[in-house]
């Protein structure tokens, strides 16, 4: 039986409504938590919500727009208060190249996935200056090993998810003062709606990539979900300020994934 790491805690995740943020959620229940979700897909979002059960409550949330952040705080003054974890998961992928890609997409890259991620670190600082004074608490930043190390068809992703862990040390450094923990989660090759499942990513050859894996598999978003149950909870209480890989080893590697034309055309060439 699973350790409830975070048994009687309360955790916040943005991007819930499905995918790797719904996983997350239910992961941290599992480990006794309650959760609020939160995603800009409302139906998606009540409907995830009401099978996870009585311990999970959905709250509409643009993580990319103040005004929205706003009245969630003022909804959770008027219940949680200060959630004792918040999991800023929301965000996109645009998989194109510096030279297809165009300027509205970094701009798309940086709202939601770094503004956000800021938007959700003030709203949380806000709450904890209001009610969590004295209560210790932790952030947990999605970012990815594209925020680690470079890759190709990633440029506004990567430069987006390095910013987020630009963030996550900064705010580490700023807010352990508080009693508040600011830690960094890297999935890599996790196998979902982003990745394997992305018609942005059809023409990737994902059997070669997972073949050059340490592990040799990809990995699944319960993986991140217990790296991120782990980081919220009390086991991790001195560690602040670090960025996490789930990657299967790829980091310990200098290799990318390719096109499929691209493959073969170095195998043919060989």
């Amino acid at each position: 039986m699973t350790s409830p790491l975070l048994n009687g805690k309360s955790v916040l995740v943005t991007g819930a409504a499905r995918g790797l943020g719904a996983t997350i959620a239910e992961t941290c229940l599992r480990h006794g938590a309650t959760v609020i979700l939160t995603d800009v897909l409302a139906e998606e979002l009540d409907a995830t919500a009401a099978a996870l059960g009585p311990n999970a409550t959905a709250h509409p949330l643009d993580v990319a727009d103040p005004d929205s952040w706003q009245r969630l705080i003022h909804t959770l003054r008027g219940g949680v208060g200060r959630p004792d974890v918040l999991v800023n998961n929301a965000g996109v992928v645009r998989g194109t190249t510096l030279l297809e890609a165009a300027y509205a997409d970094l701009q798309l890259s940086f709202d939601v996935n770094v503004g956000g991620t800021f938007l959700g670190m003030k709203a949380y600082l806000e709450l904890h200056m209001e009610s969590g004074a004295g209560r210790p608490g932790s952030i947990v930043n999605i970012s990815s090993v594209r925020g680690l190390i470079g890759g190709a068809r990633s440029v506004t992703y990567s430069a987006s998810k390095f910013a987020v862990r630009g963030l996550t040390k900064a705010a580490a450094v700023e807010l352990g003062p508080l009693g508040i923990r600011v830690n960094a989660v890297c999935p890599g090759p996790i196998e979902s709606d982003m990745s394997v499942r992305n018609p942005q990513f059809a023409e990737m050859d994902w059997d070669a990539y997972v073949a050059r894996l340490p592990l040799g598999h990809l990995g699944r978003p319960i993986d991140v979900g217990e790296a991120v149950a782990w980081l919220g909870s009390d086991a991790s209480a001195f560690i602040t300020g670090i960025d996490v890989p789930v990657d299967g080893g790829l980091t310990a590697t200098s290799y990318s994934i390719e096109p499929k034309q691209a493959h073969a055309l170095i195998v043919k060439t060989v």
